[in-house]
């Protein structure tokens, strides 16, 4: 009967979403009655970061704080929510819960006066630079100078997650649960608002580990970071607990197509390993996950073939987990120096389908029409902790060979053509670490280099389908060079 009932609910939303889905379509076909740049609502709650960057520490000890908060709602068994994800029809619902949905939040201050940086990560599919600004809103009379001078907020990509971008739902009915986005909204502001009111002071540590066999690279041309990174804040205060900042790339999409439980899938498992045998605090920041990076969870690394998915995903959460017992042993003080700076870019969508998304009002994004062309507006970001560690930060799931280098040449292609810039990567020193924080402060899909993008629909060209376009690629690598020849 529930499977019945759920085809009778989809087929219905078609043929009742059928006017505004064909008014959509008209629209991105003909580029008619977009709105102009929205000047205002793009400037609003846009935070720039640091005015100036420094170079020597100011202060002997950094500053942290930390919190958490459970985003799993409470009444799962009586309200319609749609897993994010996996493209079905009809929509995949939530059928159960199998563990926690969570939000995690710290704050670094390297207490030179000029402010703190919050990072938060939700377990979700994505999370839009809409619903971030309204968290950040909440947050008004703790930011500004000598407070919060950046609020960075991003998303695990979680595919056994609630739909919090609207794209999962039965088409052309967002699948966005608004009271769920409303409560993820409070909660990540209440969790960092505490991490921020509970920095003590301490030292922070860095360390890192290059395991290749622990990932692999779905797409052509293959570049990945195969590094397993970890910030290690230790305080001084023997009453205050330690925090792990996890970060490497890889897609939780552990529990597979076919399920309908939620999940947070390995963050949540190697947050239950560090925390049992540390009694430490525990945040996993997403890297650079585009061209389908994945968790190798073969028997290569020692897990029994004949396991579950699941039951595999657990046991790869403790290989990790084991990985970062093991730096954490081995890390080098960082020096207290923190420089955070955002800039906005523009992101031409020429996608059909992401033009047809944002038409139908499925996800909260507002595109704009400028010049004949269609754009939206996101943000690109740049920090550097210590003198060494520099960390880029992008809207989406960009693919590796953007940040480290590695393009098709022009003779293996998809367009035949060079890609203009060099991997962003080269710009540092070779001594310098370069970290990515992926699906920050926005979700616009895959970010693609432009002379290996295919609309197509070709074979293993996947990517292009959840993309805002063809110059996405371009765009965000102009973007991030201008900010560092300022910045950098």
């Amino acid at each position: 009967m529930a499977v019945i009932i759920r085809w009778v609910s989809a087929i219905l939303a078609v043929l009742l979403g059928l006017p505004s889905l064909i008014g959509a379509v008209f629209q991105s076909l003909t580029k008619l009655g977009y709105d102009e740049r929205p000047v205002a609502a793009i400037e609003e709650n846009f935070l720039e970061g640091n005015a100036e960057f420094i170079d020597e520490a100011s202060a002997e000890y950094w500053s942290a704080g930390y919190a958490r908060r459970v985003l799993t709602p409470e009444d799962i068994d009586e309200t319609r929510y749609f897993l994010g994800g996996f493209l079905k029809f009809p929509a995949q619902e939530a059928t159960g819960v199998v563990d926690e949905l969570a939000v995690r939040a710290v704050v670094l201050d390297d207490n030179s006066g000029r402010g703190a940086a919050a990072f938060a990560w939700i377990d979700g599919v994505g999370f839009m630079n809409a619903d971030i600004k309204e968290i950040r809103e909440k947050l008004g009379d703790i930011t500004g100078d000598g407070k919060l001078i950046s609020i960075d907020v991003g998303s695990t990509h979680n595919h056994s997650a609630i739909d919090t971008q609207g794209l999962w739902g039965n088409i052309p009915k967002s699948g966005r649960n608004q009271d769920y986005i409303d409560s993820i909204i409070e909660k990540t502001a209440d969790a960092i608002r505490e991490a921020y009111n509970s920095r003590s002071e301490g030292t922070l540590y860095y360390s890192a580990k290059a395991c290749p066999e622990l990932f692999y690279d779905g797409r052509a041309p293959y570049s990945i970071d195969e590094k397993i990174h970890l910030f290690r804040f230790v305080p001084k205060d023997s009453g205050k607990k330690e925090i792990y900042i996890t970060n490497f790339g890889g897609h939780p999409i552990n529990l597979g197509w076919s399920n309908t439980e939620l999940s947070g899938d390995f963050p949540y498992y190697i947050e239950q390993a560090v925390t049992e045998n540390t009694d430490a605090d525990f945040i996993f920041v997403q890297g650079a996950i585009g061209g389908a990076i994945h968790n190798n969870m073969g028997v290569e690394n020692g897990i029994p073939e004949e396991l579950t998915s699941f039951e595999k995903m657990k046991e790869y959460s403790k290989i990790v987990a084991d990985i970062l017992a093991d730096l954490a042993k081995n890390g080098e003080a960082v020096e207290p120096i923190l420089n955070v700076r955002h800039e906005q870019i523009d992101f031409e969508v020429n996608n059909f389908v992401f033009l047809l998304a944002a038409s139908a009002d499925l996800c909260n994004v507002k595109a704009f029409k400028e010049d004949g062309k269609i754009y939206l507006t996101s943000e690109v970001g740049y920090v550097e902790i210590g003198k060494n560690i520099k960390i880029i930060e992008a809207p989406g799931e960009i693919l590796p060979e953007l940040v480290y280098g590695g393009f098709y040449s022009a003779e293996e292609a998809f367009n035949g053509t060079e890609y203009p810039y060099e991997g962003i990567a080269t710009c540092f020193d070779e001594d310098d670490e370069v970290l990515v924080f992926g699906l920050c402060n926005d979700a616009v899909g895959y970010i693609v280099p432009d002379n290996d993008y295919s609309s197509s629909g070709a074979e293993g060209h996947y990517e292009e389908t959840v993309s805002t376009g063809s110059n996405s690629g371009t765009a965000f690598s102009k973007a991030f060079f201008e900010l560092l020849e300022v910045w950098g």
